[in-house]
């Protein structure tokens, strides 16, 4: 992959530092003996950028004479500013209140969450829905510790984030003072990168620096520490300076290696039964790869994170593959003679178990971290390189040998076909009881477009938003994925919203994962932001209910949400949560009351909440049970049919 570095990224190759004997955690300071040297801690992920450089402002014009002094607060401000960033999303403490003051004076738009969390998922909803980076402010101590799941999630996921947390004051480090917490240590193993700002000068680089590496190769959360004193020193800042990036920087991998790449397509040729399986890492590379189907004919199937990179709706879409995937994408992974796996990790959600997976296959596994290739599953060619690079490359090769490359999977195609006919997705309907799939598919039917945006929470209402919508674009699913994050789908909803102004977004939600973090009701509403929550109410955890009926003999342990001693009534009432906040809201329990009511949502202008009543004893289905096989695949069973 060819590595351009566009200015003002100018890498200084450091002189090599004295010999320490290194422990076997990275150490939490510089090597460098620079005055007052900024902290940083990186992992391996940094090893393999692509030329991506982060967005900067050329005619930007600052509040301030370039040679008068500032805070480190409003340097911190402006830096965010030069990098184009437009929101934040921030709560405010008493390490950060500074840099909250600053933004005041700014034209970035400060959105205020009811929680740390739901800052750091709403700022990942901006950056899974827009592609380019979140960001999030907290306050020292506390704020940085309500943040960490968000910022595992993200690092799961592989998402751009940028959080900035308060510190407490230099001289106040390592005392246990207030809210004092070992930011670089705890965040280590969560974030792509992380910084301890110690001097104010470091400010303008690092920020720079931070929107570098988080957009950069594979993405990914950067955390920045800023004491309060840096924030307050006063400061004329150079906006020139060059990054100074781990060494490391010098191996970026190439342009894809050209021998891999006919190699690849010397197999397609061979092939009878190819299968394609794209996952987060061809996020953008959708353009290229529907081309390169096009010019193949190759089935299509996807993770969680790459559903909508090809249209749910082409023929040649097998949707997702895995433990809650499609039959027939699964039986084309399990019967194919070659696999091209793009940008997946191989996760036991995808793979079941490992040893009977594509074992009829020779597998080509692209990625663009080296980490991943061979992590889980052997291939016989490797190519680590961006996919967008790959397949636009790919692409070029099959374009110019035009008839030389011929592809026929006419057949193969066909018994695919066959496999969708046999084994549609279905659910059962028992009187005027709501399917909760059923309510999906409405809203799929009613906003049938590209533009609308789904986020959900976790649970079984996430894998029924996967299953009965059908997504034509990528990155229109949100969804946490790798870390599977309850409470994730309402926050996310919200940035996503701001980022994409005029979309529809409809966050699909369960009322387990939802309470997590009901309280963004009230910033949805402060911020007027229109995000429209179909609510799937069963009472209950359904996905532990799911599996305490498979396995438990359907012995209930803390998976039921109501009132114990009134449990034919429904608690909470969602409804007056909404009321609370100022937000519209409606139930319904009637099937036939569905569409009508979806209908209202959608057309009632700002934010809404639909509460739809549905059945305890829905499992999801088809599922293929952990660690077991494809021939295991549970096609069609619920509480009712089990207890």
């Amino acid at each position: 992959m060819a590595t351009t570095l566009s200015p003002p990224f100018i890498f200084n190759t450091p002189k090599s530092p004295p010999t320490i004997s290194r422990p076997l955690m990275p150490l939490p300071y510089s090597y460098n003996r620079i005055k007052k040297p900024s902290l940083h801690v990186t992992n391996s992920t940094l090893n393999i950028p692509t030329s991506t450089a982060p967005f900067q402002q050329t005619d930007f014009s600052s509040r301030f004479a370039p040679d008068k002094p500032r805070k480190g607060a409003d340097i911190i401000v402006e830096a965010l500013e030069r990098q184009g960033v437009t929101t934040v999303f921030a709560y405010p403490g008493g390490a950060s209140i500074e840099i909250h003051q600053s933004l005041t004076r700014s034209n970035i738009r400060s959105i205020l969450p009811r929680h740390e969390q739901g800052g750091i998922f709403a700022a990942e909803g901006y950056a899974r829905s827009s592609g380019t980076p979140g960001v999030c402010l907290v306050s020292s101590g506390p704020g940085v510790t309500n943040i960490m799941t968000g910022l595992m999630d993200a690092y799961s996921d592989s998402i751009p984030i940028l959080a900035i947390t308060g510190q407490v004051s230099q001289k106040l480090l390592g005392t246990d003072a207030f809210q004092e917490i070992p930011v670089v240590e705890v965040t280590r193993y969560m974030t792509k990168h992380n910084y301890l700002v110690l001097d104010v000068d470091d400010i303008p680089r690092i920020i720079k620096e931070a929107f570098f590496i988080a957009t950069s190769g594979r993405p990914g959360p950067v955390l920045i520490d800023i004491p309060v004193d840096v924030q307050l020193e006063l400061a004329v800042p150079n906006w020139n300076q060059p990054c100074k990036l781990p060494s490391c920087i010098s191996s970026l991998p190439k342009e894809p290696d050209e021998l891999a790449l006919r190699q690849t397509l010397k197999l397609i040729v061979e092939s009878k039964n190819p299968v394609l399986c794209v996952g987060g890492g061809c996020l953008n590379s959708s353009e290229e790869l529907r081309k390169f189907v096009g010019l193949t004919g190759i089935p299509v199937t996807c993770t969680t994170m790459g559903l909508g990179l090809f249209p749910c709706t082409d023929e040649l879409c097998l949707r997702m593959v895995g433990m809650f995937g499609t039959v027939y994408a699964n039986y084309a992974v399990n019967e194919c003679d070659l696999l091209l796996a793009a940008g997946v990790r191989f996760n036991e959600r995808m793979t079941s178990k490992l040893e009977d997976f594509a074992t009829r296959a020779k597998i080509v596994h692209i990625d663009i971290d080296s980490n991943e290739i061979g992590k889980v599953k052997l291939p016989d060619v490797s190519i680590c390189a961006d996919a967008k690079l790959v397949f636009n490359r790919m692409n070029m090769i099959l374009e110019s040998k035009g008839v030389g490359f011929m592809f026929d999977f006419s057949a193969w195609r066909e018994e695919l076909h066959e496999q969708k006919k046999k084994y549609p997705f279905s659910y059962k309907t028992f009187g005027e009881e709501i399917p909760p799939q059923y309510a999906i598919q409405i809203l799929n039917e009613l906003t049938d477009d590209e533009e609308t945006i789904i986020s959900t929470g976790v649970g079984q209402h996430q894998m029924w938003a996967i299953q009965f919508y059908m997504y034509k674009r990528a990155r229109q699913l949100l969804t946490s994925s790798g870390f599977g994050s309850m409470g994730f789908g309402l926050p996310a909803a919200m940035g996503a919203a701001v980022a994409n102004p005029g979309a529809i977004v409809v966050d699909i939600d369960g009322d387990g994962s939802f309470i997590m973090n009901l309280q963004e009701l009230a910033a949805i509403k402060a911020e007027n932001i229109p995000v429209k929550i179909l609510l799937i109410n069963n009472q209950y955890l359904g996905m532990n209910v799911e599996y305490e009926d498979r396995y438990f003999e359907a012995n209930r342990a803390n998976s039921f949400l109501g009132d114990p001693l009134r449990k034919s009534e429904i608690f909470p009432d969602m409804l007056k949560f909404a009321e609370a906040c100022g937000i519209p809201a409606a139930r319904v329990t009637k099937k036939k009351d569905v569409r009508a009511a979806i209908q209202l949502m959608l057309e009632t202008p700002g934010p809404y909440l639909l509460d739809v009543m549905v059945s305890y004893q829905e499992h999801v289905v088809p599922m293929i049970p952990y660690d077991k096989s494809f021939k295991d695949t549970i096609l069609e069973d619920d509480g009712r049919a089990l207890h």
